[in-house]
Parts: structure tokens; C-alpha cells; sequence
């Protein structure tokens, strides 16, 4: 069960944007929008450590 969970600090309140937080080999992220629906009910993407930090190297290979 993940209850680390922590938006960005870029984030002007807090609100709009997505939550991250880690438990043992996996990671999840979930709409900080819908934070008034109980933990248990909220839509969470659950991913392993492994496949968050391909995922984050291929956003940051990117270039525009």
C-alpha cells in the first residue's frame, strides 16, 4: 500500500496536478483533483520501479 504520496513543489496550490508515491518495487500516480474521494477509491496508475524510471529517461531523451 503506497502512503507516501507527494505532488510537485512547482505546483502553484497543490491541486492540479498529479500525485507520485512509492512502496516497495512500485510506483503510482494518481490526479491530485480528485483528492475528496477516499484513498481506496482513488483512480491510481501502479507501475514497477523499473518501468517509472524507463519511462521517466525516455521523457527527459526527448527534445522539442
Amino acid at each position: 500500500m503506497i502512503d507516501n504520496w507527494r505532488s510537485s513543489s512547482y505546483s502553484a496550490d497543490n491541486s492540479m496536478c498529479v500525485e507520485t508515491g512509492w512502496a516497495g518495487d512500485v510506483v503510482g500516480y494518481r490526479d491530485t483533483k480528485q483528492a475528496a474521494l477516499p484513498a481506496d477509491e482513488r483512480p491510481t496508475l501502479v507501475v514497477s520501479k523499473d518501468a517509472a524510471g524507463a519511462f521517466l529517461n525516455m521523457i527527459k531523451s526527448l527534445t522539442c
